[in-house]
């Protein structure tokens, strides 16, 4: 299987005509500096690397709100998926890449020359200013991404969270519900075109 192979798919789901060579010099990019690096997985596959995360990261693409923010924050962007995939297809707006790793924030900033519009930064900070939303994959329960940003999210910020399994995420509302009463929470169903997994968007406004 190709990049090409998977255009169809990635079109279908929202991604910018325009922007694909960009997308494509950033996998490139990835795909070089794995081995290395471990951004994703050694074993992985191209393949793989195309299904499981980049069209698994684009499933909620046309419901993420672009034109209600100027500012996101990802974190734990580790390769930078979602982050500079979304960086790339909005490129009017500023992405913070929040990753612990020196190596990982190494290759995140190579991508700057393909996606200028993200700031790399380290620790997420306990008073996160200046951003309009949050968005997270594979990252860390409900609760403790509420709890990192606690100030935020008492100021009413908002988090566009990429999750897999219902039953899982039902687990984490529940403990999150006991950390923050007024929690209030939409799970929408996503669906792959590609894969048979069970994916779910988790909005908190």
């Amino acid at each position: 299987m190709s990049f090409e192979s998977r255009l169809p798919f990635i079109r279908q789901l929202g991604f910018r005509e325009e922007a694909l060579p960009k997308l494509r010099n950033y996998l490139d990019l990835l795909w070089s500096s794995n081995e290395e690096l471990n951004l994703i997985s050694r074993k992985m596959t191209f393949d793989e690397l195309m299904d499981n995360h980049v069209i698994d990261c684009l499933l909620p693409l046309a419901k993420f709100p672009a034109d209600k923010v100027k500012s996101v924050a990802d974190f734990g962007s580790g390769g930078g998926l979602p982050g500079v995939l979304y960086a790339i297809q909005f490129p009017d707006l500023q992405f913070h890449l929040f990753e612990k790793s020196k190596l990982k924030q190494d290759f995140l900033n190579k991508c700057r020359a393909i996606s200028p519009n993200i700031q790399v930064r380290g620790e997420i900070p306990v008073k996160l200013d200046g951003v309009d939303v949050v968005i997270s994959r594979a990252f860390k329960p409900v609760d403790v991404i509420l709890d990192m940003s606690r100030s935020y999210y008492e100021k009413g910020g908002s988090y566009f969270l990429l999750k897999g399994r219902l039953e899982k995420i039902e687990e984490e509302i529940a403990d999150a519900k006991k950390k923050f009463k007024n929690l209030e929470v939409r799970v929408e169903p996503l669906k792959s075109p590609v894969l048979e997994v069970e994916r779910h968007l988790v909005l908190i406004q």
